[in-house]
């Protein structure tokens, strides 16, 4: 995902937060946050996953 993919999705991240169940999906929400943030500010950036 480019920084324009990340901002879309990082609007998303406040309405995820809420529907977390515990802290530890809270934390790793907010791991996700601060690397879109990082993709956001980093022009020419991309966000890669590995997995399913």
């Amino acid at each position: 995902m480019n920084e324009q993919d990340a901002e879309v999705a990082l609007a998303e991240v406040p309405g995820l937060r809420e529907r977390c169940a515990d802290e530890r999906q809270r934390a790793a929400l907010d791991d996700l946050a601060s690397v879109l943030k990082e993709c956001v500010s980093t022009a020419g950036s991309y966000v890669w996953f590995a997995g399913d």
